[in-house]
Formats: C-alpha cells, sequence, structure tokens
C-alpha cells in the first residue's frame, strides 16, 4: 500500500463530505407526497389510479358503442389499438381532472 495514494484518497473522501451531506438534505427535503390518493372501500384500500382506469375503460366502451353504430368503425385500421389508445387516454384525463 503507498503512502501517497492513501493520502490522495483521504484527500478526496474529505472533500466529498460536502456533498453527502447536500445528497442526504436533498432526499429528506424532497421525499413524496405526505399520503397516497387512496380510498377505504369497506375497510380495503384502494389505490385512485383504480378508478380512473375503470373509468377511462367505460368510456371506451361508451365511445365504441357510439363508434360502432355509425360508418367510422369501418375505416378503422387497427380498432383494438385505436380503443386501447382512447381507453389509456380517457383514463389518463380522469387522474389529471380528479386527482392533480
Amino acid at each position: 500500500m503507498n503512502v501517497e495514494s492513501t493520502e490522495y484518497d483521504r484527500r478526496r473522501m474529505t472533500s466529498l463530505r460536502p456533498l453527502a451531506g447536500l445528497s442526504l438534505a436533498a432526499t429528506l427535503l424532497l421525499v413524496g407526497c405526505s399520503h397516497a390518493p387512496e380510498y377505504s372501500i369497506f375497510g380495503s384500500f384502494f389505490p385512485a389510479w383504480i378508478f380512473s382506469a375503470v373509468g377511462g375503460l367505460l368510456l371506451a366502451m361508451g365511445a365504441r358503442v357510439v363508434i360502432a353504430r355509425t360508418a367510422i368503425a369501418d375505416h378503422l385500421a387497427s380498432p383494438i389499438l385505436f380503443y386501447l389508445g382512447m381507453a389509456t387516454f380517457l383514463s389518463c384525463v380522469l387522474w389529471l381532472l380528479f386527482y392533480s
């Protein structure tokens, strides 16, 4: 073990101490939410994203009924991707409207 290398390592470690303290303080200040968005239903806690996903699926199913009754359904190239994208979009919109 070289004396010069250990002294260099010691100097490097002492120069990193302020960064370590700053990173610890930043993580403590940037800790997440005070509580998760969840609801108690019959004693079980359900995350709010489940309600947004179910609502988006229900709205997409309603839109599918409307689209199927019109002539638009015949012109869709890949209806599975279209309805999946619509359900995802509507779920995100519901999340933004009610939980942000």
